[in-house]
């Protein structure tokens, strides 16, 4: 758990003041959660972060929609400027357009500051989500190397063994050779190659018969 800590903080000092686009937004990242999924903590900032893209999206619609009202609207009060009265009231139309630009006012206002709002806390769960991606990732990478050690410790083990193999089928091959020779000398091309062809199947079958 100390590990962990210490880690998680170190990551976090290397997560400030950095200022990166929405983690969720790139394709790069969610193909690091390919092979296990995302852990609790990171699907939970992700869910996070998609929220506050979506309203920030409608955020943004909702502006541009407010500010081509608003420019209509006083196109209607520039126009209908004559029907201003002597103690400038204007029409009850007139009146009408410009409480709606004030409230429209207002909203984009507010819509402003809730979009503010929204960027501070998409930063601060951006830095979050990089945080616990890092934990993740270099989790996996540590335990990747130990299981490489331990596959590189198996190879080595295991190269020296074939290698020990081969010797002994290379010293079994040339005893066999040796005795082969011998056997040639002593009793002749004749008698070792009569019994080769009458006696050699038969007693390679009953050798391997009386191995266990």
């Amino acid at each position: 758990m100390g590990k962990k800590k210490n880690t998680s903080q170190g990551f976090k000092q290397i997560a400030q003041g950095k200022d990166l686009p929405p983690l969720v937004l790139d394709q790069k990242w969610h193909q690091l959660f390919l092979g296990d999924g995302k852990p609790k903590e990171v699907a939970k900032l992700e869910q996070k972060l998609n929220k506050h893209l979506a309203r920030q999206g409608h955020l943004n619609q909702e502006f541009k929609e407010l500010k081509v009202l608003k420019n209509k609207l006083m196109k209607n009060i520039m126009v209908n400027m004559d029907e201003i009265g002597e103690e400038g009231q204007g029409t009850p139309k007139l009146q009408e357009d410009r409480r709606l630009i004030t409230e429209i006012n207002q909203r984009m206002e507010a819509g402003r500051r809730e979009l503010e709002e929204l960027q501070d806390l998409m930063k601060m769960d951006n830095s979050l989500l990089m945080v616990e991606t890092m934990e993740y990732c270099y989790g996996i990478m540590d335990s990747n190397e130990k299981e490489k050690e331990e596959l590189s410790g198996w190879i080595n083990k295991t190269r020296m063994e074939l290698k020990r193999k081969v010797i002994r089928k290379e010293e079994i091959e040339d005893q066999n050779k040796k005795i082969y020779a011998y056997l040639h000398d002593i009793f002749g091309a004749q008698v070792t190659g009569a019994f080769d062809l009458k006696y050699g199947s038969e007693y390679k079958k009953q050798r391997s018969e009386r191995q266990p």
